[in-house]
């Protein structure tokens, strides 16, 4: 019975993305803490009991999220990336479904919880995430673009919490919408051989891999523009000599995309977004907007 405890715990802590949520919850204090500017109650927003409880419940939203998507894609996955299937193989499948239901209803009960506001968005992000898994997720683009719209509600639900407009939050969010969408095509290109066995629908499957990198050069380009916009307004040298010091590495991310045609290519090209969505998250403290 301890054996089973024991792999079912694991399993769930693997399912979970661990690292992941640690990351989300983290962006939500960085984003209150520097993307804001200063106003009476801040130090006290961010040392309170209500943010740490409404960082807790997105953090439950996403790990529900995450679980669901494992255990509709448990087959998909066993072609895509056999050896990093949890659900099945690592935790029950009736227990993923408990720890999916338990984590999005407690997260959406603290939202309603601290405001209604909140709650609506947890509500409606819980069924985003299940509508993605079960169905969204096999159909082209649009999958990509609610996972990549709920990502940076992360950021803007902490502008909802506060109840200001903060354009700082709206820029960053909007960057960071387009490197998780192009960080999901990327991921429908090393997922291309499972995706066509079920009939997926993705980018990659329904237009070719070749017509998938001209989509994602085209969300660069986009990417770069927004991102000279943004240098131009913000008035801070600090910030616009790091995201000059990114060009460079989006010009080596084209190069290395227009020449990749295996899928450890496009699993090196997709851990370098990774990075450079961290990245992100150190240019808040840049900012220094306490």
């Amino acid at each position: 019975m301890r054996r089973i405890i024991r792999y079912d715990l694991v399993g769930f802590l693997q399912a979970s993305r661990i690292p992941n949520l640690f990351i989300i919850g983290s962006t939500q204090y960085l984003t209150l803490a520097f993307l804001t500017y200063s106003f009476p109650e801040k130090r006290a927003i961010i040392l309170s009991i209500d943010f740490l409880i409404m960082t807790i419940s997105t953090v439950f939203i996403a790990a529900g999220g995450y679980i669901i998507n494992d255990y509709y894609d448990q087959k998909i996955d066993l072609i895509n990336r056999p050896n990093k299937v949890v659900v099945g193989t690592k935790m029950r499948r009736r227990l993923a479904m408990l720890a999916h239901f338990v984590l999005t209803t407690t997260g959406i009960l603290l939202g309603f919880y601290l405001d209604v506001k909140i709650g609506a968005i947890h509500l409606f992000s819980s069924f985003c995430l299940w509508y993605y898994s079960n169905f969204l997720r096999r159909l082209p683009l649009i999958g990509n673009l609610v996972i990549s719209f709920l990502t940076s509600l992360t950021m803007l639900i902490v502008a909802v919490y506060i109840e200001r407009n903060e354009i700082l939050i709206f820029i960053y969010a909007a960057f960071g919408f387009s490197i998780v969408l192009i960080r999901e095509v990327i991921k429908d290109i090393e997922d291309f051989k499972g995706d066509a066995a079920y009939g997926v629908q993705s980018i990659p499957v329904l237009w070719g891999i070749r017509s998938a990198k001209g989509f994602i050069y085209l969300v660069i380009i986009a990417s770069i523009s927004f991102l000279v916009t943004f240098i131009i307004r913000l008035d801070n040298w600090l910030v616009t000599y790091y995201f000059v010091g990114l060009f460079p590495l989006f010009m080596w991310f084209v190069y290395k995309l227009y020449h990749a045609d295996r899928k450890t290519h496009f699993s090196l090209l997709r851990n370098f977004v990774n990075l450079i969505i961290f990245t992100g998250l150190i240019s808040m403290i840049l900012i220094k907007r306490w």
